[in-house]
């Protein structure tokens, strides 16, 4: 015999439109993962795309779906998340409307408006209760109560894979030889010479007097760096009085390695961020470029 008390059954939640990049990416999946466990409803995360074949508890399944497996075409997962967007385009968006499924797109009410949807709220949670499948679209989701409630859960998900975990191990060894501090130095530039029109876009002779003043900032201490960017940083290593090296090279080795240090610098980015909340090390958030350095600016980020 059924309970009549048991409480009703939540929807599936899909997330169809992957948002930008690796920081990003792992940014969407941790935050509908960590409200899933928190609110009881299912996740389909295709969006996590093939950056999901880094994590062994999320590569076995198409949906991304810990601990499953659903083979099929792995790699199609972002043709499926095309098939998805142009089915909820604006044109067929009426067949949405009521019934079972519902169409969550805050693009234009939150990503535009750089307004946050709390997947842990109540609007929320009455649209899981009302319907059997949603389809969410958008960047500003986040879920910053359960990420930090569940941090060990998403911590333990988001593990790379041995290889991974390897090189990162190996490239901290060397940065902390001879050492007893290491901070992690994100240069990004690249695309953020556009983006925000190249608000974060700084000189590398901002970073080098940072990495300078960073040297002197624990005095009693033997710091060394490990510096990842996507462009080329030999100018920064080769500085006198600095002890640094490269990261690994590959964006995923360079983030696990970022997080692997004891200290964090770098401008707005959600790969630091991500590193940060990982790894548990204090960031120190550029915001400018002629921004100083204090041992007061570094914060941890238990949420993204």
């Amino acid at each position: 015999m059924k309970d009549s008390s048991a409480a009703p059954r939540l929807a599936t939640v899909l997330v169809a439109r992957p948002e930008g990049q690796l920081g990003n990416r792992i940014f969407q999946a941790a935050a509908f993962q960590a409200a899933a466990w928190e609110r009881g409803f299912s996740l389909l995360n295709p969006a996590l795309g093939p950056y999901a074949e880094f994590f062994p508890a999320l590569a076995a399944d198409f949906f991304c779906r810990p601990g499953r497996r659903l083979s099929f075409g792995r790699g199609g997962r972002l043709l499926f998340c095309r098939m998805v967007d142009a089915l909820t385009s604006r044109h067929l968006r009426p067949t949405w409307a009521g019934g079972r499924s519902a169409l969550l797109d805050i693009a234009q009410s939150h990503d535009e408006a750089e307004r946050e949807y709390d997947l842990c709220g109540e609007e929320f949670a009455d649209i899981l209760a009302g319907h059997r499948l949603v389809v969410a679209k958008g960047w500003k989701f986040r879920a910053h109560a359960a990420l930090k409630s569940r941090r060990e859960d998403v911590v333990r998900l988001f593990t790379p894979q041995q290889g991974i975990r390897a090189e990162v191990e190996r490239c901290v060894a060397r940065a902390r030889a001879g050492s007893d501090l290491l901070v992690g130095l994100h240069v990004r530039r690249g695309d953020y010479a556009t983006w925000l029109g190249g608000r974060f876009y700084y000189g590398l002779e901002a970073y080098a007097a940072w990495l300078k003043a960073a040297g002197v900032l624990w005095p009693e201490r033997k710091v060394s760096f490990v510096i990842c960017s996507n462009e080329n940083v030999d100018d920064l290593l080769a500085l006198p009085g600095i002890r640094a090296i490269p990261g690994p090279g590959a964006p995923i080795t360079d983030l696990y390695a970022l997080a692997a240090c004891d200290f964090l610098i770098g401008p707005p980015s959600t790969f630091t961020l991500w590193a940060s909340y990982y790894g548990g090390a204090p960031l120190h958030m550029l915001m400018e470029k002629d921004q100083q350095l204090q041992i007061a600016g570094f914060a941890h980020h238990d949420r993204v």
